[in-house]
């Protein structure tokens, strides 16, 4: 059993603006547990007496099809919860640190099994602790007409009945970035609205198979890409629906692409996954100097052509707490949705950084649940684990309750 490591390092932010979240490679691929209905279908049989006078014809009825039973086949919609991450193998080289050291950083550490985690230090200020009845007659013709009524329970359970879609909209939109996959499960049993969950990796890592997973191909590097097709069906096989890209590939900590190198990747290693399930754009950073944040993505949009399966992007935020940093939080993410062509956006990471963290979550999470932010599909706060949304394995800190749905 590995143990247990709290990964402290700085990384260099590209504006006092951003933090740059480095992604920690833990992947969990939640399988969908599919429930069978069965269905009966009874037969009531009524026997009606006719009288035939001679030389007339008995009554004649046209025949009816009678509806066969049908099965139903309902999905189970797991409720996610998150992980807390910082369970690292021994041998884990040391990570490169940056020369600018802002507020909350984010390191990316390689492990003998080619999996980062991405682990924040806090300085002195404190950071967000970072789913009809159908009744047809079929008649004899004959002197004595025998009349069954056929009554289809399978036809009613379809009408009464809501099957859950497979679809990664028909989940919730609060999701578990994680390293600890037992933590999710923690998180589900305090009866959390968390309905999905990644981990920076195309492995699930002991996620339970009732909680949605999203792999990510984290940089085309080989310790990442190696064995990606492999992992990638795996995880369709096993319910996933979409796919995540690149790790902030503008932050020169984090996967470090250029516009056109990711374009290529993007291309090379998701293209084939079109029409299988949603995928999603590099995410990016909120970073706002040139050839990153939104100016990246916009360059790598360009460098795509129009040849690049994009369904949705992934974006980052890291900022102050409060109304204010609510605003901006906000703001940034409309600019995202509109640079991505009014794509659906996924926040698969974000954090307050300073100030009054509870006051950003209730704003965040009630403005992101409601139709005016209708284009946010999915968002996943950074992250679930012990000194952010949780104070301890077993209890959730006062923000991870309002982001958890417990408060």
């Amino acid at each position: 059993m590995l143990s247990k490591a709290t990964i402290l390092a700085l990384c260099a932010a590209a504006s006092v603006k951003e933090v740059a979240a480095g992604p920690f490679h833990r992947h969990i691929h939640p399988k969908r547990e599919i429930v069978w209905a069965e269905t009966d279908t009874v037969v009531v049989t009524d026997y009606v007496t006719m009288t035939v006078t001679a030389g007339e014809e008995g009554p004649t009825a046209e025949a009816v099809p009678t509806s066969s039973s049908a099965e139903v086949e309902a999905a189970s919609e797991p409720t996610t919860s998150l992980a807390s991450p910082t369970t690292l193998p021994t041998t884990s080289p040391a990570a490169a640190v940056p020369t600018s050291a802002p507020t909350t950083i984010v390191t990316v550490v390689k492990s003998s099994s080619s999996s980062a985690v991405e682990t924040p230090t806090t300085s002195s200020v404190a950071v967000a602790s970072p789913v009809v009845h159908d009744t047809p007659t079929t008649t004899a013709q004959a002197s004595v007409a025998a009349v069954a009524s056929t009554t289809s329970s399978a036809a009613a359970a379809e009408s009464s009945v809501t099957t859950s879609s497979t679809s990664s909209s028909s989940t919730g939109k609060r999701g578990a970035a994680y390293n600890d996959a037992s933590l999710v499960s923690t998180v589900l049993g305090l009866g959390g609205k968390l309905s999905w969950a990644y981990n920076w990796t195309p492995d699930p890592n002991g996620l339970k198979d009732s909680v949605m997973y999203y792999p990510m191909l984290w940089s085309t590097g080989s310790d990442h890409s190696t064995g990606w097709d492999t992992k990638a069906e795996a995880a369709i096989a096993r319910g996933s629906t979409a796919f995540l890209s690149f790790n902030e590939p503008d932050i020169s900590s984090q996967a470090n692409m250029s516009p056109a190198d990711a374009a290529a990747g993007h291309k090379q290693y998701f293209a084939k996954y079109a029409g299988k399930v949603k995928i999603s754009s590099p995410a990016i950073s909120s970073s706002e100097s040139s050839g990153q944040g939104i100016d990246w993505l916009n360059q790598f949009f360009t460098a795509c052509n129009g040849e690049c399966q994009v369904d949705f992007c992934a974006a980052h935020w890291y900022g102050p707490g409060g109304t204010d940093g609510a605003t901006l939080f906000l703001n940034h993410i409309t600019k995202v949705h509109e640079a991505c062509e009014n794509k659906n956006v996924w926040v698969t990471e974000f954090a307050a950084q300073s100030g009054d963290v509870n006051t950003f979550m209730k704003t965040v999470v009630d403005k992101l649940e409601s139709d005016d932010y209708s284009f946010v599909e999915k968002y996943s706060y950074f992250w679930l684990s012990e000194g952010s949304l949780m104070n301890s394995t077993s209890t959730l800190s006062d923000f991870g309750e309002i982001f958890a749905g417990t408060a």
